[in-house]
């Protein structure tokens, strides 16, 4: 009895104290992989962002950029990294595509954990004002009459990159197109008048410069509202184009991770956008905060990237 007794109390301690522990998350910094470069949409929201989760964690984030290779590489060392919630991928849900677009393997959303999502990022196509066009019909008529002799830039999105080809296949279009490391630097090309167009992600110097009558916004490539722009033509919605590309800017956690920390990561990005100051901040950046928990945010790509074969299938087509 003595002995039952001694192993009932040793367990209730074991648990009392691995329950402690659990609780005691993080003790330590925490690191950011943000799998970009400097100055584009996904690096700039989640700096804004780091302040506020940093007072709400506790402890500071250590944001690292891992660019290269469409977000893929980046977002792969951290998958590999041990799941104890310490090392965490944002914005990281756009290398999902960008796998399927490099030939690789598409990734099985169940080999990751989702901590939640802090806001949606719909591409918009941009131009410079002093260019013969000022809408995408104009636009759409310049490439025609100059076939080959347009070219549009990508702020590292294949996805959007991929999405205009089907555009150009669609509508006969014969164009060139260059892909950067960052908005930041493609923006720094389309300012410059280095390409014609140039595709990027709100937030960017070139969504700013838009803002400021210094570009033109022709196209809403994804489903949502763009700040700043409300009467923007939406190529799915307005004008029939059978794909778009919405992108949720997320938190996502090696496999194996234990719930508890998961937990913890996904209440700290709710509680971070409901800060007035915080969200006030993003949208004068020009980012529609919104918060999408980790089941959603898991089913949410889970229908975004479906869409991704049939799009690579019609571009094939047209080979």
């Amino acid at each position: 009895m003595n002995k039952l007794l001694s192993a009932l109390l040793a367990g209730t301690v074991s648990l009392f104290f691995m329950g402690q522990a659990q609780a005691a998350f993080p003790e330590k910094p925490l690191n950011v992989i943000v799998a970009y470069a400097p100055g584009g949409t996904g690096d700039i929201s989640v700096r804004m962002l780091a302040k506020k989760l940093e007072s709400i964690l506790g402890q500071p984030l250590v944001i690292t950029n891992k660019d290269g290779g469409a977000g893929v590489p980046g977002f792969e060392y951290v998958m590999k990294a041990k799941p104890d919630g310490y090392t965490i991928a944002a914005p990281a849900t756009p290398a999902f595509s960008a796998s399927i677009f490099l030939r690789k393997k598409a990734y099985d959303l169940n080999n990751m954990s989702f901590a939640g999502t802090y806001m949606i990022n719909d591409r918009i196509l941009l131009a410079r004002t002093d260019r013969p066009y000022k809408n995408w019909e104009e636009f759409k008529a310049y490439i025609k009459a100059n076939p080959g002799k347009v070219s549009i830039g990508s702020g590292a999105s294949q996805e959007a990159v991929e999405l205009l080809r089907s555009v150009a296949v669609k509508e006969g279009l014969d164009i060139n197109f260059v892909m950067y490391k960052s908005g930041g630097e493609a923006s720094a090309d389309l300012i410059g008048g280095h390409i014609d167009a140039c595709e990027l992600g709100v937030g960017t110097a070139g969504y700013q410069a838009a803002r400021k009558g210094d570009l033109n916004v022709l196209l809403n490539l994804g489903t949502g509202e763009v700040p700043d722009f409300p009467d923007l033509p939406k190529l799915h919605a307005d004008l029939g184009h059978p794909f778009y590309t919405s992108v949720p800017y997320s938190f996502i956690l090696p496999k194996g991770t234990p719930e508890e920390i998961r937990a913890t990561w996904e209440n700290a990005i709710k509680r971070a956008l409901e800060d007035p100051e915080l969200q006030e901040a993003m949208l004068k950046a020009g980012f529609s905060p919104k918060f999408m928990n980790g089941q959603e945010t898991k089913s949410f790509c889970e229908e975004a990237t479906k869409l991704i074969p049939a799009m690579l299938e019609f571009n094939k087509k047209a080979e």
